[in-house]
């Protein structure tokens, strides 16, 4: 069962997908053609968040008002989110979809996932661009845009154009990526503007990736990539060895890179960068360390896991 993945108590998930059925088998799936207040719907995203000041009682049982200080909590549950200040501003469901809605009407993007983690503390969309081209012949690349906000405080409202391989090309052309904190107001038509929708910044990152798979990765290079990328995240040893080819995330990834990561038997690719840039992006989707598999997706999008993601392509980049 799914823990981070929001599931009501009569068991309906609250995620909508179209296409192939996602890693959990969880949602409702949606033909492609589905309107927004569909997905909304769908995907469990049909409330809004509410705030409330915040009261207290003394000893006495008199109640006082934390200046200031409000509850944020789901409008179909009275589930609490967090406690923030007057100067939150509140990114609601409606506004998260209503943003794809127009990219829809006007550059014909197609929602592909969206739903909710942690009891709707964060929500995200994931819409298809229709973007694709082939890094090299047999390992095409699609184009996507991401927008999550959190209601506990947790992040900022982002906004990322990105690959849906790496989810990593946010970070590599600084108009990918709109970040919003809390206390500023979500203009959808301003970010529509900021980001880099057009095809120039995809094709800097296509162009980047077919220099990665020119590049073949030897022995040395690939224990220096490894001991540059895991010496900044938390190691976890089989047997309390300090050595990098003891840690456990040291022996996927070169499990992986070696070929048994997916895309291995494409032509061109093994041994290079490219490969290796891969194999750590499916070691942080599908194989690190995580109490479960939703749990895994919040990190690999969102926290740890994209970070790791994002310093393997500047490490690698750079190399």
């Amino acid at each position: 069962m799914a823990h981070e993945l929001t599931i009501r108590a009569n068991g309906f998930a609250e995620i909508a997908w179209s296409g192939e059925t996602p890693w959990h088998g969880l949602g409702q799936k949606l033909p492609e053609d589905a309107d927004i207040e569909t997905w909304r719907k769908a995907a469990g995203l049909d409330w809004q968040i509410e705030r409330k000041n915040v009261h207290y009682f003394d000893d006495s049982g008199n109640a006082h008002q934390f200046k200031g200080q409000n509850v944020l909590y789901r409008s179909d549950n009275n589930a609490p989110m967090s406690v923030v200040s007057d100067r939150y501003k509140i990114v609601q469901p409606e506004q998260v979809l209503d943003f794809f809605k127009k990219l829809a009407e006007n550059q014909g993007f197609k929602l592909h996932t969206a739903g909710s983690l942690k009891g709707g503390k964060r929500i995200w969309a994931l819409a298809e661009t229709g973007q694709v081209a082939n890094v090299i012949n047999g390992d095409p690349i699609a184009r996507y845009v991401l927008l999550a906000t959190s209601y506990d405080r947790g992040m900022a409202t982002n906004i990322r154009v990105v690959c849906a391989n790496t989810l990593a090309m946010s970070n590599y052309d600084e108009q990918n990526m709109v970040s919003i904190p809390h206390n500023t107001d979500f203009i959808a038509e301003s970010i529509h503007q900021q980001l880099g929708f057009t095809r120039t910044s995809f094709d800097k990152f296509i162009n980047n990736a077919k220099f990665l798979v020119s590049k073949q990765v030897n022995t040395n290079a690939f224990n220096y990539f490894m001991q540059n990328l895991l010496g900044k995240q938390e190691l976890i040893d089989d047997d309390g060895q300090s050595s990098i080819t003891k840690n456990r995330a040291y022996k996927k990834i070169l499990e992986l890179f070696d070929g048994g990561a997916i895309g291995s038997d494409i032509s061109g690719i093994n041994g290079t960068r490219w490969q290796l840039l891969n194999a750590v992006t499916e070691y942080v989707d599908h194989h690190s360390p995580n109490r479960n598999t939703d749990s895994r997706l919040n990190s690999a999008w969102f926290s740890k896991g994209a970070n790791m993601k994002t310093e393997a392509l500047e490490l690698i980049t750079a190399m």
